[in-house]
């Protein structure tokens, strides 16, 4: 089957947000006098990227949209003044725009990816951008790329997921995608999590249009 589209994520794989969507959690928390360590931010992380789930899973008495909120207003500034691009990311969609059909699929707001994708310059190469935060069920489950091949009209094995994290792999997985994963630093996952995958990279450096063609047909031909 031919690799028609690839499908990025976005959040620690095409930017290196992870750190900063942290900080602006964790001085929105601090907002409301409750605090928000690296390890609260993996276990919530580790399971689905809703504010709202772990808020109810730690227990917190406090409204996960008035965070939300607070978050949103550090977090835009951090775009415009901090935000910076994944080694590799711009050569890798660049060479991929050439070639393939391009989406986004996101825990993001829809107003952060398009942010995040004007700042460099990128947003006219991707066909579509999913935000998961327009559906039911974010990654872990397969609805957000659901939603892209949606749109795409193309079937899970005419695409290819580029992700970082054990939920969105598995999301990934979940769709019928072949997916490469190029894991982010800031919440290291052991290696064994990602079996299965297509591709394990250590950057996007190591990655071309060719090399995901051949990732592609190791999966799909399997």
């Amino acid at each position: 089957m031919t690799l028609e589209a690839i499908l990025f994520d976005l959040d620690g794989t095409l930017v290196d947000s992870e750190p900063l969507q942290f900080y602006a959690y964790r001085d929105a928390f601090a907002e409301f006098g409750l605090r928000l360590d690296l390890d609260g931010w993996n276990r919530w992380h580790a399971v689905e990227a809703s504010i709202s789930r772990f808020v109810l899973d730690e227990g917190l008495d406090v409204d996960p949209e008035a965070i939300r909120a607070r978050k949103r207003l550090r977090y835009e500034a951090m775009i415009e003044q901090e935000l910076e691009l994944k080694p590799g990311a711009r050569e890798l969609v660049e060479a991929c725009a050439d070639r393939f059909r391009l989406a986004v699929v996101s825990g993001s707001r829809i107003e952060s990816i398009e942010a995040c994708l004007e700042r460099f310059g990128l947003h006219g190469r991707f066909e579509c951008l999913v935000s998961s935060t327009t559906l039911k069920h974010a990654k872990p489950w397969p609805d957000p790329y659901l939603e892209a091949l949606t749109r795409l009209d193309l079937p899970a094995s005419m695409g290819l997921a580029i992700e970082d994290s054990i939920p969105g792999f598995r999301a990934a997985c979940d769709t019928g995608l072949a997916c490469v994963v190029c894991p982010d630093g800031f919440s290291p996952d052991p290696p064994e999590a990602f079996a299965g995958a297509a591709s394990l990279v250590e950057s996007l450096l190591e990655l071309n249009a060719e090399s995901l063609i051949d990732a592609h047909a190791s999966v799909v031909s399997a």
